[in-house]
């Protein structure tokens, strides 16, 4: 699995409310705005998509999460997104033996 970020042509019905779409090869995955990742099924008038946390249950078995793990390199803030849990639990045990990777904070998005 590897996830892109994509920005929208001017021609893309979501352009101006998103700034990116998050793909997975060749399948949109969701959006990307300045309120967080919103999931690719919206109308005009989307509201961005509440976070979840770590643990918590929700009544939404259908939904998809995207995981996303923000740290720092040097100082410098980097982001990554995952769709399984388990790989970025991997990731952060890896990354946590670096010692200039620093600063660690995975949020997970719930999409429908």
């Amino acid at each position: 699995m590897h996830l892109s970020y994509e920005k929208l042509g001017t021609d893309h019905p979501m352009y101006g409310k998103v700034e990116y779409i998050v793909m997975d090869a060749m399948q949109a995955v969701c959006y990307k705005g300045k309120e967080g990742y919103i999931p690719l099924a919206v109308d005009s008038s989307y509201k961005p998509v509440e976070q979840a946390k770590h643990g918590q249950q929700t009544n939404q078995q259908r939904s998809r999460s995207l995981f996303v793990l923000s740290f720092k390199i040097n100082g410098e803030i980097e982001e990554m997104t995952f769709k399984s849990k388990k790989k970025m639990d991997k990731t952060i045990a890896f990354y946590k033996q670096k010692e200039f990777i620093t600063d660690f904070n995975s949020t997970e998005y719930k999409l429908s």
